[in-house]
This record gives C-alpha cells, structure tokens and sequence, in this order.
C-alpha cells in the first residue's frame, strides 16, 4: 500500500515561514484626532474599560473616604470634640463638621487625583499627562491665563453678595475662634487640590468613560456631559432640589469648558477659585452645618450662582478665541504607522516565501514513496 506526500524531497531549497519581529499591539493612544471627551476612543478601546474604571474609581474613593474619615473621628474623639458615649447612637445625620472631618473630605476628594491617573494608566495605557489635556500635559500658562480671567469674577460676586446679606440678611457674624488658623492653612493647603480631584475624576474619568461609547462627537458631548454633571450631582449628597440644580448646571458648565479648551485646566481654575474664595469666611464661622444640605437649607436665589460660572465660561471662551488652545490631537497616529509598515513588510515577506515555495515545487516535483 502506498500514501502520496505533497512534500518536496530534502535536497530542494527550503525557508522557514517568515514572522512579524514583533508583536502587534493595539495602539493605546487616539490614531485620528480626537478631543478631549473622544481622547479614549482608541484601538485598544474595549467596552468592557470604561465600565471597569467607573466601577474601581467608585470603589477606591468610597475606601479612601472610610479610611479619611476613621482617622478624622478618631481625631475628634482624642480631642473630645465628639462624645464617645454617645458615639453609637449617632445617625449620619447627627454627625455636625469639625475641622478634622472638613480636612479629611478635602483630603479623600484630594486622592481622586492619583486614582484617576491610575485608573488612565492601567485601564487605557493613557499615561497621567494624557488625563490634563489632548497634549499630554498640564498647561500651566493656559491655567494661569483663566486663573487671572476667574479670581476677579468671583472675588466681585461673592464681595456684592457679602454686601448683600449684611445689608438685607442677618449679617455674617465672623469672628476669631480657636480653629481660624487651621481651618485657613486647611483650606488654603487642601481646597485646591480637593477642587481639582473632582476635576479629574467627573469631568476626566467618568466625563470620557460615557463619551467613549458613542462615535458622533455631539452625542458623545451631551452624554458625557450628562453623565458625568449628574453624578457629580449626587456625589454633593444633598436633599435639596435648588442645591442639586446649581451643582448640575456646575457640572455641565466645567464639562463645556473642557471640551472647547482641550484639557481641564479651565475647569479647576474655575472650581478652586469658587470652592477657596467661598470656604475663607469658614475660619471665622460656625461650620458645624456646612454638611447640611437638606431639603429647605436653599431656595431659588441659590441660581442666581449659576450666571457667575456661566459669565466665568464667556471669559474663558473670550481667552480661547484669542490664545487658541489646542483642542484635539491624534498622538498614536505616528506608533499606528510604524506598526502598519512593520504588518506590510511582514505581509511582503510571507508572499515572496510563498513565491520561493511555489517556484521550489516546481522545480522538484512531487513523487510518490512507497510506505
């Protein structure tokens, strides 16, 4: 019994297969140009990502805020600002802002900062400068430009509206107390990076993760926007309907900033200048109710808020038409090539294999061997 063997003999020309010099990856960072909401649209782009980081960012910040806050009761525990007999029957609602619990929720909201580069880097492969702008970098003279537009706005309403309830209100009453220095070192210290921590995490993480389903820039824009000024929203923890309004419309503000200037850099000026000119009476106040945002601490007036942040975005639209951020790029464009020569080499080497084995068996044609 014989068996055919489509083989060519050993003493014909024979070449190894020939194979990519290396492996080919997808490209991590945008290869077409993208804005900042789009920045995560990539090769490497898997639904599954943006779904992960949401989840792991919501989990790191739930334990970092357990752990702030076990420090800072315990703090106040030590110190006898809170009464350990009474401790256990203390509802959430019982529970009245010392300076400690102040700092420590500066501090959690603080570490929002490193998460979301953390959450960049291992989910998406994005390094840390890619989470600040399209540029890969933060743009400190963009930010020391909207800095400058921003401080004098607020400075001006928040003077006007001091003004206004001393003059029609019932009066600040500030006074010198036993915790001004550190509340003003606190706030000066931790406020601004407590402002740019919910910067990163809103309108950088959660902002791109719910743009990056959607390939129609504009869908993408509203429902990042929408996503992440909602839970932003929430994420303030208050009951009261005009106080949720303000920070949504905050939310949604700070979300156009980023998109029209390619980076958050407007976003945190504006949200560390509101957040530090507002908290510098709290040195010379009662703060034990900052935390109370039921339903009636607020009513309407509490809007008349908004037209600040949005005369804030006209300046920094104003600062953009005359300095000209950029607003997208493409920098994975330049890796996306090299791999595509490198896959076209390989593919014209696997070709000319072919034609060398095709040519091979001509040459030798096939036999038959007996068995």
């Amino acid at each position: 019994m014989t068996q055919q063997h489509a083989s060519i003999p050993s003493g014909a020309p024979h070449q190894a297969l020939p194979m990519p010099s290396v492996p080919m990856p997808r490209v991590p960072l945008p290869i077409q140009a993208r804005e900042y909401h789009h920045f995560w649209r990539t090769p490497l782009l898997r639904w599954w990502r943006p779904v992960v980081a949401v989840v792991l960012g919501l989990f790191a910040f739930i334990v970092v805020t357990i752990a702030a806050t076990t420090v800072a009761m315990g703090l106040d525990v030590a110190s006898g600002r809170i009464d350990t007999s009474v401790l256990e029957s203390m509802g959430p609602d019982d529970i009245k802002a010392t300076p400690a619990l102040f700092l420590a929720n500066n501090v959690a909201l603080a570490l929002l900062i490193p998460i979301s580069m953390l959450l960049s880097r291992w989910i998406f492969r994005q390094g840390p400068g890619w989470l600040a702008s399209v540029t890969g970098r933060m743009r400190w003279g963009w930010m020391g430009r909207c800095f400058l537009v921003l401080t004098p706005l607020w400075a001006i309403w928040l003077g006007l509206e001091a003004v206004l309830v001393s003059r029609f209100g019932e009066g600040m009453d500030l006074a010198v107390n036993d915790d001004t220095w550190l509340l003003l070192v606190g706030i000066l210290l931790t406020t601004p990076f407590q402002a740019a921590g919910e910067e990163y995490a809103f309108r950088g993480v959660l902002n791109r993760s719910a743009a990056s389903f959607f390939g129609n820039r504009w869908v993408a824009v509203v429902v990042g926007a929408l996503f992440s000024s909602t839970l932003f929203m929430f994420a303030h923890g208050a009951g009261d309907m005009w106080l949720n309004i303000f920070y949504f419309c905050f939310g949604l503000i700070a979300c156009a900033m980023t998109v029209r200037t390619g980076g958050i850099e407007a976003a945190i000026a504006m949200h560390v200048v509101n957040n530090v000119l507002s908290e510098l009476t709290m040195p010379f106040s009662d703060i034990s109710g900052i935390f109370d945002r039921q339903a009636g601490t607020a009513d309407a007036t509490v809007l008349i808020g908004v037209v600040v942040p949005l005369i804030g975005w006209a300046l920094v639209e104003w600062m953009a038409r005359k300095h000209r951020p950029q607003v997208s790029s493409a920098p994975g464009r330049e890796h996306q090539q090299m791999l595509d020569e490198q896959l076209a080499n390989w593919q014209r080497q696997v070709l000319e294999w072919e034609g060398r084995q095709a040519a091979a068996s001509q040459q030798y044609p096939q036999q038959q061997y007996p068995q």
